[in-house]
């Protein structure tokens, strides 16, 4: 019952209340005046109005008194189941907002009750997972950037003690020959080159990662685009050892994504099979489907793998627990893909393939053809 219905109900019940008792003190005053009156008549008295002035006037004053007992009385008796009702429905809300001002924001209120604080619990309840949800990807952001910053010193400090060393071996001179000189600097600026690489992709991922850097998205034939991609690039993979193949292609699908910054996110995943290969040549399937007008494009190699609790953190930014990873690539190409998927409205997730590697799978929301 709702607290409109429970206060207009009480209402009613007070003025039932009212004219019930005026009418029980109208009867109860006529009968004790004429239990007097024909008392007084018996007695044979006849002066009538000095004995009601005297007598009755006074007489008039219990009833009175009766009914405004008698109504206060039953007045504190509603007041105080009413308040009683509201108390337990604010306690309820008290104990809810006690958890959040501790940090539960797990809490959720059970109300059984249909009336006007309903709406209010689901309300606070729906408040309460918005602050578990920021909770979570505040704790999950500050974990991120910690290992971020770790990643950062690791690959960093491994080329630059190298070049250190080779600038040591200079000025001691180690490389006594102009064949050694050459050497220790042709290594010294190929890790400067690594370094530098790294430094550009970690501003690219920055950028991405606080929407600083606008993509300018438009509508393209998204398989059209990665068959250009794959035959641009299949004889430089193929002399990696790395063959790409594609299956299944639908053809006309549209999205809306940046053609530049998604061919950049499409080689990161090439990239990352070809530095993981543990056979001589290795295998990159390409294909495609449609699911619920989105379309789910699917690289599959036949690489190592990893183990199912690893395939979530493999889009972090320099995730270094799988020890199969910890050599090669920056830590930053996958990353950086999910970033661009993310900013085209798209999904990315990773899976085992059909051969027991990796499967990375990016899902895009399909733009209708006459759509604007």
């Amino acid at each position: 019952m709702t607290l409109k219905r429970r206060f207009y109900l009480s209402n009613v019940r007070m003025v039932l209340v009212t004219i019930g008792g005026f009418l029980m003190a109208l009867l109860t005053t006529r009968i004790i005046v004429s239990i007097i009156l024909g008392k007084w008549r018996i007695q044979g008295h006849e002066d009538m109005e000095a004995f009601r002035n005297e007598t009755l006037d006074p007489i008039l004053l219990i009833p009175i008194a009766v009914f405004i007992v008698f109504v206060g009385v039953i007045n504190s008796m509603i007041t105080h189941k009413m308040t009683k009702h509201l108390t337990k429905r604010f306690d309820v809300l008290y104990r809810g907002i006690k958890q959040i001002h501790e940090n539960n924001f797990s809490y959720r209120i059970d109300y059984p009750y249909d009336d006007e604080f309903h709406p209010l619990c689901e309300t606070f309840n729906q408040m309460a997972a918005q602050l578990q949800a920021s909770t979570e990807r505040r704790l999950k952001d500050e974990a991120n950037r910690r290992e971020l910053l770790a990643g950062i010193s690791h690959d960093l400090r491994t080329p630059l003690t190298t070049i250190l060393g080779y600038i040591e071996g200079l000025n001691i001179g180690v490389a006594a020959t102009p064949e050694m000189r050459d050497k220790y600097l042709t290594a010294i600026k190929n890790k400067a080159d690594s370094m530098e690489h790294i430094i550009e992709r970690l501003f690219l991922f920055s950028k991405l990662d606080m929407d600083e850097f606008p993509l300018a998205l438009r509508r393209v034939d998204i398989m059209r685009a990665i068959a250009d991609m794959v035959e641009e690039l299949a004889d430089e993979y193929a002399q990696r050892g790395l063959v790409i193949t594609m299956t299944e292609n639908p053809s006309n699908v549209l999205v809306s994504t940046d053609t530049i910054f998604f061919r950049n996110a499409l080689i990161n995943i090439v990239e990352n099979s070809a530095l993981y290969k543990t056979k001589e040549t290795g295998h990159i399937a390409i294909s495609a489907s449609i699911v619920d007008n989105s379309i789910l494009i699917r690289f599959a190699d036949d690489g190592p793998g990893v183990s199912a609790d690893v395939l979530p953190k493999l889009f972090d930014a320099f995730y270094r627990t799988d020890p199969s990873r910890h050599t090669k690539g920056s830590g930053l190409g996958l990353a950086i893909s999910a970033k661009i998927v993310e900013r085209c409205g798209g999904t990315i997730y990773a899976e085992p393939s059909d051969s027991g590697g990796l499967a990375i799978v990016i899902r895009l929301p399909v733009e209708q053809e006459g759509a604007a």
